[in-house]
């Protein structure tokens, strides 16, 4: 999934961020337009470590970031206070107080619901961005599935793996790279058995196209792998991508390879470690 990972929460801040920042410089340019003195100008600029302080500390952060602002605000405005006294700028300083405020907490809280909601959709994601098709995290779960039924009812299942070079990929441009990628995952996806589960991993240089074949045994294992490889080769080749490296591939039947599925098993594990640090 290295290709095109769905949206973790780092990123979505990230982003946030950048929106955040863009608004606040559009509203800051426009106060300068219209001469608006100094101390609101400054003002609305303190609504930026609040905005940082609530991405990284949630509504603790965002309400003592709002209330730094609060202070440094009124210190803005001390001098003015002592000529003409506190009343004529009660209400303006009440509600710069109770704005930062209600930007800290509310702000604060849809953060960390935010946070929850990726971070739920990252412990539950199965889906590789980039072909479309399972990624790492799901052959994991359905090899170790296949696994536990083969145990239990004396059945077979196998795994079929190509391994194409990363350098294949890496030489298009990135539309043109993007788009061979999906376009292969359709291509795995309408070659298989409705009961076949198709799984894209990217693993260093190579990427992984692998296929759980249940109730299958070594040899028809075996004819399958050979009919996906040259149908995916071909295909990439008619198609122009073709780079340094060969292909190579690896039936693993099981339970005749048991060692073959758990060394499988084990890269695949820490690709997906990997890919969803934090739901782990």
């Amino acid at each position: 999934m290295t290709q095109g990972r769905s949206m973790t929460y780092t990123g979505a801040r990230l982003l946030a961020t950048g929106v955040g920042l863009v608004i606040l410089g559009i509203i800051v340019a426009l106060l300068y337009a219209r001469h608006v003195e100094t101390a609101e100008v400054v003002a609305v600029l303190l609504f930026i470590p609040i905005f940082f302080a609530l991405l990284r500390w949630d509504v603790v952060g965002g309400a003592l970031a709002a209330i730094v602002a609060s202070v440094i605000y009124v210190a803005l405005r001390w001098s003015a206070i002592e000529q003409v006294g506190l009343g004529l700028f009660a209400d303006t300083l009440s509600s710069r107080a109770l704005g930062f405020l209600a930007f800290g907490l509310i702000g604060g809280w849809a953060n960390k619901q935010l946070r929850a909601s990726i971070d739920k959709l990252d412990l539950y994601d199965q889906i590789d961005d980039a072909t479309g098709l399972y990624n790492a995290r799901f052959l994991l779960q359905e090899t170790d599935l296949e696994q536990a039924r083969a145990k239990r009812y004396d059945s077979v299942f196998a795994v079929s793996v190509v391994e194409i070079p990363a350098a294949w990929f890496d030489a298009l441009p990135r539309k043109k790279r993007d788009k061979t990628l999906r376009d292969l995952g359709a291509v795995l996806t309408a070659s298989v058995r409705s009961v076949d589960r198709a799984a894209h991993v990217v693993n260093g240089g190579s990427h992984w196209f692998a296929v759980v074949l249940p109730e299958t045994g070594p040899e028809g294992a075996r004819i399958f792998t050979g009919k996906l490889v040259d149908q995916l080769t071909t295909w990439l080749e008619a198609h122009d991508v073709r780079g340094g490296g060969e292909v190579s591939t690896r039936t693993i039947p099981f339970p005749d390879d048991e060692n073959g599925l758990a060394t499988l098993r084990a890269s695949v594990d820490e690709i997906d470690r990997a890919e969803h640090p934090t739901s782990r």
